[in-house]
């Protein structure tokens, strides 16, 4: 019986620990189109303040939490809960890992309200907390991760809060396949059946030279 050794020659796809890397701009109001690393509203009082850059690595298991992305501030100003609702959107683009397409890489949104009816309470700032799926391509294989904002602030009068992004699920998968390289191995039988033939041969060529 012949027996068969598998060696496996490399991994085809791995969530190995990874850097991110990247920086946030900011812009308040509908449709916005130019963004900023500061970036205010007199009506609300708010200044947002972008991260340049942020700078994490992921576990073993592909995931990072409180990644920062920026901080809102707010100033000694009264936000009525009548006053119309303020959208924000936060622009992230990922220097590393290097080959995510797009600039910037990911567009995050937010509604701002006011939550008292003097306006002395403190601001809501509700992100859109869905996941965002991102590819990237480095050269020596393809990627993805997905990436959201998870937590949502209260913001008081002269008061500040953070915002903090979260990753999962990370992977990478190499250019080349895995390969699967098979070598015969002969059983201990095997070996003594050919090793008894090669003797057997060795005896017959003695043999037949002394009869010369």
């Amino acid at each position: 019986m012949i027996a068969s050794l598998s060696v496996m020659a490399r991994e085809a796809s791995a969530s190995p620990i990874t850097e991110l890397k990247g920086t946030t701009l900011g812009c308040f109001g509908t449709g916005c189109g130019v963004f900023a690393a500061v970036t205010n509203d007199s009506t609300y009082g708010l200044t947002f303040t972008g991260v340049s850059p942020f700078d994490v690595f992921t576990d073993a298991g592909g995931t990072a939490a409180n990644v920062p992305l920026g901080t809102f501030s707010r100033a000694n100003v009264n936000v009525p809960e009548s006053t119309p609702a303020l959208d924000f959107s936060l622009a992230v683009t990922f220097s590393l890992p290097l080959g995510i397409a797009g600039d910037p890489s990911s567009i995050l949104s937010a509604v701002i309200r006011g939550t008292s009816v003097g306006g002395g309470g403190p601001l809501d700032v509700d992100f859109d907390n869905a996941w965002q799926l991102l590819t990237y391509w480095n050269g020596s294989g393809t990627g993805s991760f997905e990436f959201a904002v998870l937590n949502d602030l209260d913001v008081n009068k002269n008061g500040s809060g953070n915002i903090l992004g979260a990753l999962r699920n990370l992977t990478f998968r190499p250019d080349s396949e895995p390969v699967n390289e098979t070598a015969t191995v002969p059983e201990p039988s095997t070996l003594i059946l050919l090793g008894t033939c090669v003797a057997g041969a060795i005896r017959r060529r003695r043999t037949a030279s002394k009869m010369r």
